[in-house]
């Protein structure tokens, strides 16, 4: 994984690419998701959460599973903020809340991972926005000379919206992708029935990075936990054998998939 992002030039233009991407959706999450009732009135201030280890113990990669109801080569992942299991392909390197939520295992990870830095940085940036929750990353990409890792990222905010609400929140985070990625057509946005919750799904057609084609999916789900933003970015051969509507149609709520 050390080198699967590099901070060669060309790779660090994909990572910021991504990191304002990410950025602009979370403001646009909340932006959609915003209702006109005036604010409660001020209430104390929660109690703050106990101080993360500064080396917590490496999330450790699940084995494949046969479970029929997952993408061949996944693997269910629960994400407990947005209240879901969700399909990850094995042996990408899992980077949970805790690990997001920590500077100094978020500097821990931009000095072991070159190049993630610019990524990582946004999530101190989006703040009470929205709440990056999970990252998955493809370890290999620097094997087939790619210049970003192909990943799956989880935002949360909220609450949980349907109904015209999440219309409304899918086009604001359709809109700022393709500002922040410059897309060169769409985007194109339809509603999807997932097993997680109401979705919009969102498709941008991205020009090449150094010869390599992009692939940008996402959807907007009022998940069990708030409403989420999942995102798919990646080259598209190192994701071409997984199948994003498949991986959608996979995500289930943590009831749902308890054993």
């Amino acid at each position: 994984m050390s080198e699967a992002w590099t901070t060669r030039p060309r790779r660090a233009r994909a990572g910021v690419l991504f990191a304002g991407a990410l950025l602009a959706a979370a403001g646009a999450l909340v932006a959609g998701c915003a209702t006109p009732t005036p604010s409660p009135p001020p209430t104390d201030p929660p109690t703050p959460a106990p101080t993360a280890s500064p080396t917590p113990t490496p999330l450790p990669t699940p084995a494949p599973s046969a479970d029929p109801s997952l993408p061949a080569g996944t693997v269910a992942v629960a994400v407990p903020e947005a209240g879901i299991l969700l399909p990850v392909p094995a042996g990408w390197v899992l980077v949970p809340a805790a690990d997001l939520a920590d500077p100094a295992r978020r500097a821990e990870l931009a000095a072991t991972y070159p190049g993630s830095a610019a990524l990582l940085e946004q999530t101190e940036r989006i703040g009470g926005q929205a709440t990056p929750v999970f990252l998955a990353v493809d370890p290999t990409a620097a094997d087939r000379s790619e210049p970003l890792a192909a990943n799956l990222s989880v935002l949360v905010t909220q609450p949980s919206v349907g109904g015209p609400l999440l219309d409304l929140a899918s086009g604001f985070i359709a809109d700022g992708m393709a500002e922040s990625l410059g897309a060169t057509a769409g985007p194109t946005r339809e509603r999807v029935d997932l097993a997680a919750g109401e979705a919009v799904r969102i498709e941008l057609a991205l020009p090449p990075v150094d010869g390599h084609e992009m692939v940008a999916v996402a959807w907007v789900v009022g998940a069990p936990g708030g409403t989420m933003l999942l995102t798919l970015l990646g080259p598209a051969t190192a994701l071409e054998t997984l199948d994003p509507d498949a991986l959608a149609a996979a995500i289930v709520p943590v009831a749902a998939g308890a054993r």
